[in-house]
């Protein structure tokens, strides 16, 4: 039978101790990472000096930001006038209407119909409409002239059946 000897630790050989080889490191560190070009430097140091972590750049906060203690009614004033600005600052868009009527009655229905310019007289249309209509109102959203001129139609009508009640 073997019988199995065993080490101490005194017994053992102490190692010399390793310092790792520093200068191996760097010198391939050294051709692993180029050096930074002074203009890539540069413009970093440009972008990231007005840099933020907030969601909103600069002091620019959309409208329907409501600041912390302001009143969410305030904001929502200011955000409805600076919407009424905008569209009162506005080109008006090129609005148009299409109505199919036969050659024969045009002219009678129509009479302001300008067939060199292709217009006529939006009023004569708008009680052409009015009065063709069968059971329901006008109703024109999103246009604040054809509004006012639909209101001002039946402001007139109303006008109108109040001085024929008075004639009798």
């Amino acid at each position: 039978m073997k019988t199995l000897q065993t080490e101490t630790p005194a017994q053992r050989a102490p190692l010399p101790a390793q310092s790792p080889p520093q200068q191996a490191k760097t010198s391939s560190l050294a051709r692993l990472q180029p050096p930074v070009p002074a203009a890539s430097v540069t413009k970093a140091k440009t972008a990231f000096k007005s840099f933020s972590l907030s969601k909103f750049a600069g002091n620019a906060t959309p409208l329907s930001h409501v600041a912390a203690g302001q009143s969410p009614a305030e904001a929502q004033r200011r955000m409805i006038s600076q919407h009424i600005d905008n569209l009162n600052n506005a080109d008006a868009p090129a609005r148009a209407i299409t109505i199919a009527l036969p050659d024969a009655v045009i002219k009678q229905l129509l009479p302001s119909l300008n067939t060199k310019r292709g217009t006529i007289d939006l009023g004569e249309v708008i009680n052409l409409i009015q009065n063709n209509m069968r059971g329901t109102e006008f109703y024109a959203n999103g246009n604040p002239t054809l509004n006012r001129l639909a209101i001002q139609g039946q402001v007139q009508k109303i006008i109108d059946s109040v001085k024929q009640e008075a004639k009798k």
